[in-house]
């Protein structure tokens, strides 16, 4: 048939290394390729109960949803969604929670941390940190009123961490960058304009946490809302530096946000920068999105598969870790 004897040995070991960790009664884990097909029926056989799970914690949780839904952004732009941003620091690895500025005021971590321990306890060493991190954010979204959508499975943990890239704007923008420069680290990823505007609508619930992250807007931006700048500079300045991206309703995943930038309300300068500098892309779909919740949510539903889908390099050696916050022994 033409096929090469190395070809066949190569197959066959992949086979082996599916078999061995899905297989029943084999806990054991196994470094896994990265380049494996996702599919929402990943774990209809080895986990059949997954999404349940994932679900029942954040619904006991739902106070962190806004956090975890970040989680998987800041997983997502660093080196693929591959949980690595879970991985907690060690003798020989620095941590990407541990990177500035972008990383240090992430939480959520112990809401992962449960559903891992109840998922251990269902179908051990079957179910990636890294797809739990992508069906939570789902279900954040979803149970704080927003889209739901078919979350594609079989994405493997990375071993390694890399503070260096987390602390990469390149990867990460920080609050105060332009529109040029966030669309580029959103091309970088594969992802364009419309998905950019449309997962900028995450913005829609939790807060920032410091005003060092909107100082420069509210103390030095002409484009703003007078009223609004000056609320925020008195938390500033009363030291309550904790502000929502969305003053309406900022624990419900609605289209606000969007209606708060046609009103020059934008809390971050990369907020504000969607409408006021987003060329006929970004500013059209402002402005659609802030009158029609139901195209937001298709939009954004699409963009958050899209992005679920970046995988880490060839090179990251992965696998299913038992414990989302270290690698496997």
């Amino acid at each position: 048939m033409g096929i090469s004897k190395s070809f066949f040995v190569a197959s066959l070991s992949l086979l082996l290394a599916v078999l061995a960790s899905t297989g029943e009664g084999s806990h054991q884990p196994v470094v896994m390729p990265v380049a494996m097909e996702l599919s929402a029926k990943y774990y209809r056989k080895t986990c059949p109960n997954v999404q349940n799970a994932v679900r029942t914690v954040m619904e006991h949780r739902l106070d962190m949803a806004p956090a975890v839904l970040r989680l998987f952004f800041h997983d997502c732009f660093v080196n693929g969604c591959d949980a690595s941003v879970l991985l907690n620091r060690t003798d020989t690895m620095e941590s990407e929670k541990d990177a500035e500025p972008a990383n240090t005021s992430l939480a959520g971590f112990d809401v992962i941390d449960e559903i891992k321990s109840v998922l251990e306890h269902d179908c051990p060493a079957t179910v990636s940190c890294a797809d739990i991190l992508a069906l939570a954010s789902r279900d954040a979204v979803a149970l704080l009123g927003g889209p739901s959508w078919s979350v594609p499975l079989g994405r493997m943990d990375s071993r390694q961490a890399s503070k260096a890239a987390a602390e990469d704007a390149n990867n990460l923008p920080n609050p105060n960058s332009d529109l040029g420069e966030l669309l580029r680290v959103f091309e970088t990823h594969g992802l364009d304009a419309r998905d950019f505007t449309a997962l900028s609508g995450a913005h829609t619930v939790g807060k920032a946490h410091s005003c060092d992250n909107y100082r420069d807007r509210v103390y030095g931006d002409h484009n703003i809302d007078p009223s609004f700048a000056a609320l925020r500079r008195r938390s500033c300045e009363q030291g309550r530096g904790e502000a929502p991206f969305d003053e309406q309703t900022p624990m419900r995943f609605d289209n606000k946000y969007y209606q708060d930038l046609l009103h020059r309300r934008g809390l971050l300068t990369s907020d504000q920068e969607l409408y006021t500098h987003g060329g006929e892309v970004s500013s059209d779909l402002v402005e659609v999105y802030a009158k029609n919740r139901k195209a937001f949510f298709a939009d954004f539903a699409r963009a958050m598969v899209k992005m679920g889908e970046i995988r880490p390099p060839e090179w990251m050696p992965v696998e299913v870790r038992l414990n989302c916050g270290m690698v496997n022994n």
